[in-house]
């Protein structure tokens, strides 16, 4: 029992190499957009779209396969996800058209919704007062995906191809899968919610403000972001390898967000770094268009990564405050809203491409962002229970 309650760090280190892993494919195939859409022979707007399947797939899966994994082991669960996800990363790499490639990428995001929420859940087990530190270094997974997995997917897929990096990743995943299954972090039951009383559950108002929120955010950044490969070669006319550092670069910001989000959220709460978060995402998308020299547009996306990954663990702490106890699943109805604002994101930013052409996405992005920020500031005035803002759990 001791160690349940004051585990070390480093027992999150298998969780946070498997969240590594599950970002890894998302950001390669975004970095390698272009080049996906000429072996498939389609557009890029066509690709793109295609792409959405993942978090589209996240979003049915994760409410449906929360029942039926439920009363199971945690660990055996998170095991299971990274093996799946190790699966549809091998049918994506022998795709030879899009329905194949979509099929791949279902499979996938099947095996991401039933690692990611439970294995946040099993961080959350270092404790109350070392939540949101605990919840951002499971996100950092995510971010040095950015930072690393993804610029060196773009460089090796440069090299040998797109599908050598997604059988890389798959081995990668079970590989994952077996730290995470022989690692010493304490193991709990899933959550055993019935579907009716999730939907019950679903009728919160607080708890739909929170994810409505996350959904529009997070989609007026993925308008932008699945796109960023044509988006800076638009501004800039640069080779692959000036995309894959600009990714990078971005990366490099957000892990630095992601890190400093949760100190900051466990010392001023999660109220004034969200309010801080949506202001920065929405000024710096307005800012992007001017970018037209490479030094401009990397500190932009720095500025925006830093900015935009606080959001990730505001919003978590929020729903663990305002709802302490159904911990495991706001966390993924959360990764649920995240990857619907992934797929509306990647739709949207399609069409407007299709109309229009790369340079009008971060005005497209910054304006859903804005009107988040507007409904926070309305939420706010009114009689507060849809913001549940309050203290930070510690000081320490």
């Amino acid at each position: 029992m001791g160690q349940r309650r004051s585990p070390s760090w480093w027992n999150l280190a298998p969780l946070v190499a498997g969240a590594f892993v599950v970002a890894v494919e998302g950001t390669v195939l975004t970095g390698v957009l272009p080049q996906l859409s000429r072996d498939l022979a389609t557009s890029v707007s066509a690709t793109g779209q295609a792409l959405a399947t993942y978090p589209l797939g996240y979003v049915v899966g994760a409410p449906l396969l929360a029942v039926f994994v439920g009363g199971r082991s945690q660990r055996n669960v998170c095991a299971a996800g990274l093996l799946i996800f190790a699966v549809g990363n091998l049918v994506s790499a022998s795709s030879g058209s899009l329905v194949t490639l979509m099929a791949g990428r279902l499979i996938s995001a099947l095996g991401a919704c039933v690692f990611i929420p439970n294995a946040s859940a099993r961080a959350v087990a270092l404790g109350t007062r070392r939540r949101g530190r605990a919840l951002s270094v499971m996100a950092s997974g995510f971010t040095a995906a950015t930072l690393v997995g993804a610029p060196l997917g773009v460089y090796t897929a440069a090299l040998v191809g797109w599908r050598a990096v997604l059988v890389v990743v798959a081995a990668a995943a079970v590989l994952a899968c077996l730290a995470q299954r022989l690692g010493s972090l304490g193991d709990n039951q899933v959550s055993g919610m019935t579907t009716r009383a999730r939907l019950r559950f679903l009728g919160d108002r607080r708890l739909l403000s929170i994810l409505v929120l996350t959904v529009v955010v997070v989609g007026g950044e993925f308008v932008v972001y699945a796109y960023i490969s044509p988006l800076v070669d638009h501004q800039l006319v640069v080779a692959d390898g000036t995309i894959a550092t600009a990714i990078m670069l971005f990366g490099a910001g957000s892990t630095a967000g992601t890190l400093l989000g949760g100190f900051l959220v466990d010392r001023f709460g999660w109220s004034r770094v969200l309010t801080v978060s949506v202001v920065a995402i929405g000024t710096t998308l307005l800012v992007l268009p001017l970018a037209h020299n490479l030094v401009f547009l990397c500190a932009c996306l720095m500025t925006w990564g830093l900015f935009g990954w606080t959001f990730t663990p505001a919003q978590s702490n929020r729903l663990l405050a305002v709802l302490p106890d159904n911990g495991a699943m706001v966390l993924t109805l959360n990764s649920s809203a995240v990857q619907l604002g992934v797929a509306g994101g990647g739709l949207l930013g399609g069409v407007a491409i299709d109309l229009w052409s790369p340079a009008v996405l971060p005005f497209v992005g910054a304006g859903l962002v804005w009107v988040s920020f507007v409904a926070v500031v309305a939420s706010r005035r009114g009689a507060g229970v849809v913001t549940g803002d309050g203290p930070p759990p510690c000081r320490d």
